[in-house]
């Protein structure tokens, strides 16, 4: 294409969008899934709630880096693992404009970060993800994929044993699971304990460690230990887990 003085860029076929990485940091506070967003201080959306994120920038730097600068920049959160899971292409999700963001998302357990607001974000905080307020851009599309596919993964993988300590009870367990499904009240499947705790058990790796919590006159759970090798055997089985 040959330009002249009325030819505008996003006119041309060889235009490129500009790129940004938005980041759902889900955190587990032992009864709730929360999620993790900051107060915008600058225009569009000035004083709204949004996902941590921002644009690339235009050295070297690859999206997985730049949504680890833009988490730490933000919220002050450090030491994470994000894995990638969409690009949101929208034409006016952004209204300054033509804007691809590519999303990642991790699960931690909420306390063990102190997020505070940085560079152009004025607040950080975590918000339960049933009580969202309302959100910047398409960034509420993006946290309801994110719940999507955190949930998929569940059955496929031990995500949920990454929030408990080494040894832990079924009951704690069973939490992060309902946290997670947010199953409907009238779904008795994941709600009775004593049916949850045969199934997980029926996976074949979950392993009682013989031992008990100590220190309550009342009852002493079991503890038990997640156990990875007998985990990888029954991931290339194709185990699924079914509520």
């Amino acid at each position: 294409m040959i330009f002249n003085n009325e030819t505008k860029l996003w006119q041309s076929p060889y235009w490129h969008p500009a790129v940004t990485t938005d980041a759902v940091v889900f955190g587990f506070d032992g009864v709730e899934l929360n999620v993790l967003l900051i107060q915008r201080g600058l225009e569009p959306y000035k004083d709204m709630w949004a996902l941590p994120g921002g644009f690339m920038r235009l050295e070297d730097e690859t999206s997985e880096a730049c949504v680890y600068r833009e988490l730490r920049e933000e919220t002050d959160v450090n030491d994470i693992y994000l894995e990638e899971f969409h690009t949101f292409s929208n034409r006016d999700r952004d209204p300054r404009e033509r804007v691809i963001t590519i999303a990642y998302f991790a699960l931690v357990v909420k306390d063990k970060y102190q997020v505070k607001g940085g560079d152009d974000a004025r607040i950080a905080r975590w918000f339960p993800v049933k009580e969202l307020p309302a959100l910047a851009f398409d960034h509420k599309d993006i946290i309801e994929l994110a719940l999507v596919r955190l949930r998929q993964r569940i059955h496929f993988e031990p995500i949920g044993f990454h929030l408990l300590d080494k040894e832990f009870t079924m009951p704690q367990l069973h939490s992060i699971y309902k946290a997670i499904l947010d199953p409907p009240e009238d779904d008795t499947r994941l709600s009775d304990r004593r049916n949850f705790q045969k199934k997980m058990l029926k996976l074949g790796y979950i392993k009682e460690t013989g031992k008990k919590v100590t220190g309550n006159p009342h009852r002493s759970p079991k503890l038990y230990t997640f156990d990875e090798e007998a985990y990888q055997q029954a991931k290339k089985m194709g185990e699924r887990l079914e509520f």
